[in-house]
């Protein structure tokens, strides 16, 4: 039995531009540092609950090998512990969309951007959840 819990498919990838342009003018946001989130919950029940984008700006890495490297450990943290907020958002019927960006000049440890990305993850359920958005009448 295959366990489908822990892929992030290119399906929960936020792509479009009018789509992140909204989640940034509209959005929430929260630091959890070395991570900044932003969030936006959208009334329409999509296939895929959460889609997220992450972001490593060059100013912070002015190498590219540096930006994937912290953009593969944002996916990766992300990855192993989104399972909570996709249930809060397919109880809720709601897609939430969420974009991580890098704050640090410096490399950090796996370890600490999951304990960060959890603290993050754990904060943006919390105020969905406050914020009664599960009556979808946002």
């Amino acid at each position: 039995m295959i366990n489908h819990h822990f892929e992030f498919p290119k399906q929960e990838h936020l792509c479009s531009k009018a789509l992140i342009t909204d989640l940034f003018e509209k959005g929430e946001s929260l630091i959890s540092y070395p991570i900044r989130a932003v969030w936006n919950v959208i009334p329409s029940e999509d296939d895929y609950p959460v889609k997220v984008v992450m972001s490593v700006s060059k100013k912070k890495f002015k190498h590219a090998v540096d930006r994937n490297r912290a953009k593969r450990l944002l996916r990766e943290s992300y990855r192993l512990n989104k399972e909570p907020l996709q249930k809060l958002a397919v109880a809720g019927r709601f897609t939430i969309h969420i974009a991580f960006i890098w704050l640090s000049t410096e490399p950090v440890a796996f370890s600490r951007i999951e304990k960060k990305m959890k603290g993050a993850l754990s904060k943006i359920e919390v105020r969905i959840s406050s914020m009664k958005y599960t009556d979808v009448n946002l």
